[in-house]
């Protein structure tokens, strides 16, 4: 959980319905935030690094995002994404390939923050399950780790919430 902490994510590329609902703003450019360690002491004082909240600036994000608690899941690092070039915008479908293709976002063991993020759907609310990914290394360039981000779209069925649809993201932490 060390590599999440005070660190600002700034977005290079979003795509897919999950990420139409949940990483637009009214600024109408790319979402930007950072994120903030909360702690629990132990009986001798000593701080543990319990979760992680969410600080962005006014239309950097939806109004959804307030107030979120990300919790860190998962134990094994993300394997399978590595060697891109340093992110430009020529570069985007490389980029969206190997992210979308990566075995390790799938697996539930894999290291990663996750969290529920609500929006509103034709006048109801509704939620996208939200995770992030840190990749250390996986860039050629002078900012070599990535963060991608994966959102499961969920509508609301009677009685029951069920993923539909798939969204993405990435960018660099700084």
């Amino acid at each position: 959980m060390k590599s999440w902490i005070d660190k600002t994510v700034t977005l290079n590329d979003t795509w897919g319905p999950g990420a139409q609902h949940s990483l637009t703003n009214p600024l109408g450019c790319l979402p930007e935030f950072s994120l903030r360690a909360r702690y629990l002491r132990d009986n001798h004082g000593k701080r543990h690094p319990a979760h992680l909240t969410l600080e962005f600036s006014s239309g950097f994000l939806a109004d959804g995002w307030h107030n979120i608690t990300f919790t860190p899941m998962g134990s094994k690092a993300v394997s399978d994404i590595g060697g891109l070039p340093a992110w430009d915008a020529s570069h985007r479908d490389t980029y969206r390939k190997l992210i979308n293709s990566a075995k390790s976002l799938d697996n539930s063991q894999t290291e990663r923050l996750e969290a529920v993020i609500p929006y509103l759907d034709k006048g109801h609310v509704a939620y996208n399950t939200v995770r992030l990914f840190y990749v250390t290394n996986a860039v050629k360039g002078p900012i070599v780790d990535l963060v991608v981000v994966r959102i499961s779209h969920h509508t609301g069925i009677p009685g029951t919430v069920q993923a539909r649809q798939e969204g993405g993201a990435q960018g660099p932490p700084h």
